[in-house]
């Protein structure tokens, strides 16, 4: 089964598929209706449900009030409205059709959803997800995350008897709130100094095992309390992503989580029949039909009303038109709890499967599907396409393009204006283009990332090419596309991520390093104001330059916040010093004997009864007091404490 598994996933992969695709292909071919080599029994639910439970959890600790709450009109607007307006139709649809009312809600709220992980995947390979039509992806999507939570909550409550469900309801809302309210004392007063003294045995294992445990515990504590168990592991896990180690637990959980969804999603697999295929033929092209066509019909009005145009709503639209793996577990959910039967399940996993297969392809080719439905004659408010771009761009001669028209390419703009120089500058940031062209600037929209777009813009003419986008990913791809039509002119490169300026010079580009050249542009106005001549000032920061910037790449982190700081801007090295004590390893021995530069770690100097020595010149045995200072990447920097400290 895992043979088998590896292989689907594995192909998947190949062709730029959804593994959970590979997961429910897994679950066909090895299920009752294939080989028969994975049983539909309880352990396997078991295990299946555990996986949603961990889904539950990492979702939890990636939600953010505040956040939401600051995209409230795309999310809770544009978001709640796509939820609730297609779960209404087609519940109305389905009840229309013979189903209770309860069965045709859940299976509205499961046609709803689409494919998060299909969606972001293929948007983001695309570089389309700041893109308006991706933004608008990004707010249903996050939206349906949320919702999906309150679904699977409710799903117990609605599968028990109508008469009674007022009191159920009532009778729930109150468990939930105990149990939240015993997860936020917990959280508050035991978790804190449990992870701290976790953390600072620097185990990695226990590490792991205690947010496996806070994740079941969750679980098993809200269905103790007839509750449903992902409430409690969403519950656990918003409360922990307050915390500084969410970051960690999040990445001990991932590999569990995605295994045991992967034996989810099989488990999904197995119960689709194939002969569905035959027997429910129809009901399967009308599940297919409600994905497709439908959805993407009742989502577009809704985008415009959002004062987005049509090409946008169109493009946002087509790229949610198909089934998710969280309609996927609403509809196994509900056949779980007896809500549907199996004459109903089948037909719409086999639907949702289809569309989700169906899915890159749309997504692939949103654009050129959007052209077909929309003419560009028609008056549509069309921000220029290639064709455009290359228009505006015609006369153009010894130009610079700017790819990213934020403050910094604004800014550049201005200056290479002054200075008479063409410039055209290409920007995703519809609202930004339509201010900028108002005030007559040479702005239009376009993806950089596209090679057709950068040939409008009139890239073999050009004089030099400015990247000032904070994506590095973009723009490396950005400077291969250059540099695979064989130009030679000079692209400068924006870094804000010391992590991939060897990417980007690799690929062909001079790095601008923001934030270093930010340090040395401070300490360059302190040393004059301080009265240093400004020809000493600038020999100084020259002679740094010429080091690649090496002083400045390295640095204390003296609380968490300015170490989150580091991590985010990707420094890949720190500073770090070790007190030596009387029980220390490295008391009593000479600095060369420890091997701290096998471990990839430098030791700058040692300061020794307030005098500083340099490492390298230390001759003599450490003794108890020194301070070491030490240089490196991270995880070599802690083995080569652990080494200083315990002999490891």
């Amino acid at each position: 089964m895992l043979a088998v598994g590896t292989a689907l996933v594995g192909l998947c992969q190949r062709f730029s598929l959804s593994p959970i695709l590979g997961y429910l292909a897994t679950g066909v071919l090895v299920g009752p209706s294939g080989a028969g080599w994975l049983p539909d029994g309880s352990t396997t639910r078991l295990l299946a449900e555990l996986g949603v439970v961990l889904l539950m959890f990492t979702i939890g600790l990636e939600f953010s009030l505040p956040r939401l709450l600051g995209a409230k009109r795309l999310v809770l607007g544009l978001g709640g409205a796509q939820v609730v307006v297609t779960a209404s139709l087609f519940g109305l649809a389905g009840m229309a059709l013979g189903l209770m009312p309860t069965q045709a809600f859940l299976i509205g709220v499961a046609l709803a959803m689409s494919s998060t992980a299909i969606g972001l995947k293929q948007l983001g390979e695309q570089m389309e997800l700041q893109a308006p039509h991706g933004r608008v992806a990004i707010g249903i999507l996050l939206f349906q995350d949320i919702a999906v939570v309150l679904v699977l909550v409710t799903m117990p409550i609605l599968a028990t008897d109508a008469a009674h469900l007022g009191w159920v309801l009532s009778l729930s809302l109150g468990k939930a709130f105990l149990v939240f309210l015993g997860l936020v004392l917990v959280g508050r007063w035991v978790l804190p100094p449990v992870l701290h003294w976790v953390a600072s045995t620097r185990s990695l294992e226990l590490f792991m095992l205690t947010a496996l445990l806070m994740a079941v515990a969750a679980a098993g504590l809200s269905t103790h309390a007839g509750l449903s168990p992902t409430l409690g592991a969403f519950m656990a896990g918003m409360l922990l992503g307050e915390t500084q180690f969410r970051h960690q637990i999040e990445a001990d959980i991932l590999p569990f989580r995605d295994l045991m969804l992967g034996l989810f999603f099989a488990s999904i697999g197995m119960q689709v029949n194939l002969n569905v295929f035959s027997a429910q033929l129809g009901a399967v092209a009308l599940t297919l039909f409600a994905l497709v066509i439908a959805k993407p019909l009742i989502l577009v009005p809704l985008v415009r009303a959002m004062k987005h145009i049509n090409t946008d709503a169109w493009r946002s639209a087509i790229s949610l038109a198909q089934g998710g793996e969280f309609g996927l577990l609403v509809v196994a959910t509900a056949l779980g709890l007896g809500v549907i039967n199996t004459q109903i399940a089948q037909p719409l996993l086999a639907g949702i499967i289809l569309s989700m297969l169906a899915a890159p392809i749309m997504l692939r080719f949103n654009q050129p599907l959007t052209a077909k439905l929309f003419s560009r004659g028609r008056g549509d408010e069309t921000l220029p396409a290639e064709s455009c771009i290359a228009e505006a761009s015609r006369d153009l001669r010894q130009h610079v393009i700017i790819c990213g028209y934020g403050r910094l390419g604004q800014n550049l703009l201005r200056i290479l204006t002054d200075e008479g120089i063409a410039v055209t500058a290409l920007d995703l940031d519809p609202e930004r283009v339509r201010q900028a062209a108002a005030a007559d600037e040479p702005v239009m929209y376009g993806n950089a990332a596209q090679p057709g777009v950068l040939r409008a813009a009139g890239i073999e003419r050009a004089r030099a090419l400015a990247i000032t986008l904070g994506d590095a990913a973009v723009a490396e791809r950005i400077v291969s596309h250059a540099r695979n039509l064989g130009l030679e002119l000079p692209i400068l490169a924006l870094s804000t991520r010391g992590r991939y300026d060897e990417a980007l010079i690799a690929a062909g580009a001079t790095v601008f390093p923001e934030s270093l050249e930010s340090s040395l542009a401070f300490a360059r106005q302190m040393l004059v104001v301080l009265g240093i001549a400004p020809s000493q000032v600038e020999m100084r920061l020259n002679e740094i330059r010429t080091q690649d910037y090496a002083p400045l790449r390295a640095f204390f982190h003296s609380t968490e916040g300015e170490k989150s700081v580091a991590q985010a801007l990707d420094f890949p090295e720190q500073n770090r010093s070790v007190l030596l004590t009387e029980d220390h390893f490295a008391t009593g021995r000479r600095a060369q004997e420890l091997g701290l530069q096998q471990l990839g770690v430098e030791l700058v100097d040692v300061r020794r009864d307030a005098i500083q020595v340099p490492g390298r010149l230390l001759d003599t045995r450490l003794r108890a007091g020194d301070v070491l200072v030490l240089k490196g990447e991270n995880e070599a920097v802690e083995r080569a404490i652990a080494r200083l400290t315990e002999g490891g």
